[in-house]
């Protein structure tokens, strides 16, 4: 199909694609270089409202995920370096948005946040090479990694050595 380009954001903030609820709406912007996509950048911006039966898109006693107001799966926001203001208005007034002007200077923001943040990898590239860009941001995951590792080891020490104490004292 038509895969994405330099040149286009996508938008997302459905919990099948990694969204927290959808009033954050993430954008996401590639980094090409030599015609590949070798980063992707994403902002992810807390959105007022965006729909649904109640004003704010959260109501604690909504039954359906379309009750919370616009659920974007994947789209472009972006085509082509255009912003996609007529697919976006659509999905966010279909879902009952209470102030769509919000909305889209709120996305328009984050698609700069993007641009600058797209500009800066370039530069990083450009200073440094691919090769070594890529191989610290591979050091950064593999060290988020392991304090996530470490985290989650002392959390469940701490819970066993709860347990067993519960159990003597039972």
């Amino acid at each position: 199909g038509d895969g994405i380009k330099d040149g286009d954001v996508l938008v997302t903030n459905h919990p099948k694609a990694g969204g927290t609820h959808l009033p954050d709406i993430t954008v996401i912007t590639p980094v090409f270089v030599n015609g590949t996509a070798v980063f992707f950048l994403a902002s992810r911006g807390h959105h007022a409202d965006i729909g649904g039966i109640a004003p704010g898109s959260m109501p604690p006693f909504s039954k359906f995920l379309s009750e919370e107001g616009c659920a974007i799966e994947s789209c472009f926001l972006v085509k082509n370096h255009v912003f996609q203001e007529q697919v976006i208005t659509k999905l966010l007034t279909d879902a009952g948005t209470r102030n769509l002007k919000d909305n889209l200077s709120d996305l328009k923001a984050q698609i700069a946040a993007n641009n600058k943040g797209k500009e800066l990898m370039s530069a990083l590239i450009g200073e440094y090479s691919l090769q070594v860009v890529q191989a610290y941001m591979r050091h950064i995951q593999n060290n988020a990694e392991g304090a996530v590792r470490q985290m989650l080891q002392r959390i469940h020490a701490q819970y066993q050595t709860q347990q067993n104490s519960k159990n003597k004292n039972q």
